[in-house]
């Protein structure tokens, strides 16, 4: 890969979440204070330790609600690991791009399968609507991982929401879980994640049909405008080899001398 192509994976960020300002102020503040034995790829473990205590952590909270005080304590962990190892390795001008990119994305899979595997055994949710979540969540990773590479645009915010906006909702929604389990809406009972993974999954499917449809619009005008600027090319015709006996008669004696 060359330098403009590290650039596309460095260079082209879109962050627009609704706490980006005060996130990016907040990991700043963290980078001069940290020692320097710390390294960048060992908050990307750190965050991928968090999240297989969350896993855990909903899975024993079948047992005890205590685990999910747990359960958001990992997540407080996790977003310092995982929002942190790209913010010191460009504070200290130990950037990796390629390296970064890989790592990062693999580590948030397998992430957030952790979790999510943690809550389907839970008996906090029923399983169908955990399985729609994570499909969701791949297909979406998908997509911006083909967006990256093709409108050159690595957008880790989806309507104004990232990670972080995730995050601050699934504590929120754990502080919630201690107390109420089940709702009742429109006299259908059912368990309070169920509603909560049926909107999860409607927002994933929105936003991943807006950015597939934008960035597909993008990709088609910008390569439909290159034919009116090329000439056409006629396919260059090959000769065959064919054998001498299937070769028609008057081809055989233009042949003879």
């Amino acid at each position: 890969m060359t330098n403009s192509q590290d650039e596309k994976l460095s260079g082209q960020r879109v962050q627009a979440s609704l706490l980006a300002g005060i996130e990016k102020k907040a990991l700043l503040w963290f980078c001069p204070r940290l020692p320097a034995w710390v390294t960048p790829d060992q908050l990307t473990y750190l965050g991928l330790a968090a999240m297989a205590l969350l896993g855990l952590s909903y899975y024993l909270a079948s047992f005890s609600d205590f685990f999910l005080v747990v359960a958001s304590i990992g997540h407080i962990i996790n977003w310092f690991g995982d929002s942190m190892d790209g913010t010191l390795a460009r504070y200290r001008n130990q950037q990796r791009p390629r390296y970064g990119y890989y790592l990062d994305h693999l580590v948030d899979a397998f992430g957030v399968a952790f979790m999510i595997f943690g809550l389907a055994y839970s008996g906090l949710v029923s399983q169908p609507f955990v399985w729609l979540v994570l499909s969701l969540f791949f297909i979406a990773s998908i997509n911006t991982y083909l967006a990256t590479n093709s409108v050159q645009i690595f957008k880790i915010s989806y309507m104004r929401v990232s990670t972080t906006e995730a995050r601050v909702l699934l504590i929120i929604m754990n502080t919630i879980l201690i107390w109420v389990k089940k709702i009742t809406i429109f006299g259908f009972t059912g368990y309070l994640l169920d509603f909560v993974a049926g909107a999860i999954a409607l927002f994933l499917l929105i936003a991943i049909i807006r950015s597939a449809y934008q960035n597909l619009s993008k990709l088609d005008k910008e390569e439909r405008a290159k034919w009116a600027t090329k000439e056409p090319e006629l396919p260059e015709q090959e000769e065959l080899d064919i054998p001498d006996e299937d070769k028609p008669d008057s081809a055989k004696e233009d042949q003879q001398p």
